[in-house]
């Protein structure tokens, strides 16, 4: 299973992974909310953006998929967008906002006062950035990130915001943002299974399986949240069968 993993990995090219990142379920919702917004003329770059980040760092312990979460969150900012854009504009923060969503949230209601106190600590310590000027200093957000919520730089809600970040970024500026390779992929149940599977464990820790998947992105020059993709939206059919 090894060699067959990283067999799979070798036929595709960055190139290749960007495509299908266009693909993900969680970017066409990001999309589609991007069209109707700009199409109501009432588009802000750094709103959508910083939206975005806010939604990444509290998508976990949801009650379905990702992309159920995410389709609903674009859903309901759409349905609110010139109400938050009238807080965005006046600097008024939507920490309140946040709060109701999340209590009659479908997919994402789950310990809603420990995220809502994460949202309060991006919100009172990210208010003066400029969330746009960050498309090629990744590597600077993830430390903000991190060190604004107080979590290590690999924590899997840190990096996952940052791989959000880049596809809110890549459909406003219709280029795709390269990923740095020293951003650690996001670790979840799903890349421990093939972890387990390809070496024929059990159980692993965190460590060995974000090292697997670091070795593999240098040894085949794909940034991890891009191998991340990859083994999202392709490699799990395999596992499937």
């Amino acid at each position: 299973m090894v060699v067959y993993l990283e067999k799979f990995i070798w036929w595709y090219s960055l190139q290749d992974i960007k495509k299908l990142e266009h693909k993900d379920p969680q970017f066409l919702a990001l999309q589609n909310c991007r069209k109707k917004v700009c199409s109501s003329h009432k588009k802000n770059e750094n709103l959508f953006l910083f939206l975005v980040v806010q939604c990444a760092i509290v998508s976990y312990q949801i009650a379905w998929t990702g992309e159920t979460w995410w389709t609903e969150a674009w859903s309901k900012f759409l349905d609110d967008w010139d109400y938050l854009l009238n807080l965005w504009n006046n600097n008024e923060q939507n920490g309140d906002w946040r709060l109701d969503f999340l209590k009659t949230s479908k997919n994402n209601k789950r310990i809603y006062n420990i995220k809502k106190s994460r949202i309060d600590k991006l919100n009172q310590n990210t208010e003066k950035i400029t969330w746009s000027e960050y498309w090629n200093q990744l590597l600077k957000l993830n430390e903000l990130l991190a060190k604004t919520l107080n979590c290590k730089l690999s924590s899997k809600t840190i990096v996952f915001a940052i791989k959000m970040y880049g596809y809110a970024y890549t459909i406003i500026s219709w280029h795709d943002v390269s990923y740095p390779m020293k951003i650690n992929i996001p670790i979840d149940s799903r890349l421990k299974k093939i972890y387990n599977t390809c070496m024929n464990l059990d159980i692993s820790t965190e460590n060995e399986v974000m090292n697997y998947f670091g070795n593999l992105s240098q040894k085949y020059c794909i940034p991890p949240l891009d191998l991340d993709t990859l083994l999202w939206l392709e490699y799990r059919k395999i596992l499937k069968k």
